[in-house]
């Protein structure tokens, strides 16, 4: 569906741009110019990983999908399990060479910390999140197959009220889980929207939608600079959470958006081929942005406001081309 690849697209982007504008915000006191600038970008894609889950759960609880428990994990596992494989331990050695350029060379101990706690590089943790989903997924078709709209409504909205009180309990009390086999439990409610967004066939208001977006984005950035300068950034960062008060309509306001827009994104063929690569994009960009970094070209290197946009569409425009290389290969492209 053109939507959904539109989706991929869009989100991916601002996977990059987050990444990019989170640089800026770390890198600056609270409440400075350029901190302001990089809190505002930030806020503004907070929606990336949401929506990423939301198109899996669209794609993937179609109950009239009739497949065996071997032929499911068999198509789905080893389409994610050999990129989590690879891609684990090029970020490993990839951290162990930037530690030992640096002169503070990693053990063996520290990169297995790194592992286990399912970030061998600090994006790596959508992938070990999603594949607890996918472990799941024919359960869960089941629960969609045997459930009526409503049903299904009043299950996602219980499940949202207590996954975003777990996550602010973990951001504001417990310092938040560290076993990454738990953390595909908060997306659970993402995961069946997405399927009752794509089988919804209202069309809300795009006023209203388009409301409850920019609202969402002003609370999450003012909310931000209000907990940080009370308490620290730490506990400001709480509402760029996927699961903060602010992000959840935010995520969900957008998806409607993007289901209401029917063309692709430049033509069929280029949306299409574009939103194959979505995955190795995803994997790509920290290398080339890191690089840009260390050569201090970075988004630090002049003002946010215009280096945040540039350094976006360079890391890319150059991951995406990275990735299509790889996809022409026939080996490699296994691992993207």
């Amino acid at each position: 569906m053109i939507w959904l690849n539109n989706s991929r697209i869009i989100a991916i982007f601002a996977v990059v741009f987050l990444h990019v504008s989170a640089g800026v915000v770390t890198g600056n006191d609270v409440g400075t110019e350029y901190w302001w600038v990089g809190n505002v970008f930030d806020s503004a894609v907070r929606w990336c990983v949401p929506v990423f889950v939301m198109i899996s759960g669209a794609l993937l609880l179609d109950p009239n999908k009739q497949e065996d428990l071997a032929t499911f994990y068999t198509k789905r596992l080893s389409r994610i399990l050999v990129p989590i494989i690879f891609w684990s331990a090029f970020f490993l050695a990839w951290s162990f060479l930037k530690s030992t350029v640096k002169g503070n060379e990693l053990t063996i101990v520290d990169l297995l910390k790194q592992l286990l706690s399912g970030k061998p590089h600090y994006h790596m943790w959508f992938l070990y999140m999603i594949i607890s989903l996918y472990l799941f997924t024919p359960f869960f078709r089941k629960v969609v197959a045997h459930s009526s709209k409503k049903e299904l409504l009043v299950f996602i909205a219980i499940a949202f009220v207590m996954t975003m009180l777990n996550y602010a309990y973990g951001k504001f009390i417990t310092g938040g889980s560290k076993l990454f086999i738990n953390w595909f439990l908060l997306y659970v409610p993402y995961f069946f929207l997405g399927h009752l967004i794509r089988q919804d066939n209202r069309n809300p208001k795009k006023s209203i939608l388009w409301s409850v977006f920019i609202v969402s984005i002003l609370v999450t950035f003012y909310g931000c600079y209000i907990l940080a300068e009370k308490s620290s950034l730490e506990h400001g960062l709480y509402f760029y959470g996927y699961l903060s008060v602010s992000v959840v309509p935010m995520s969900i306001s957008l998806m409607y958006i993007l289901k209401a827009w029917g063309k692709p994104v430049i033509n069929t063929s280029f949306t299409k081929k574009l939103s194959i690569l979505t995955l190795g994009i995803y994997l790509v960009h920290p290398v080339i942005l890191e690089i840009i970094n260390y050569i201090q070209y970075g988004a630090g290197s002049f003002h946010p406001i215009v280096s945040v946009p540039v350094v976006t569409f360079i890391v890319f425009g150059m991951s995406a081309g990275v990735v299509y290389v790889m996809y022409r290969i026939p080996f490699i492209r296994r691992v993207i």
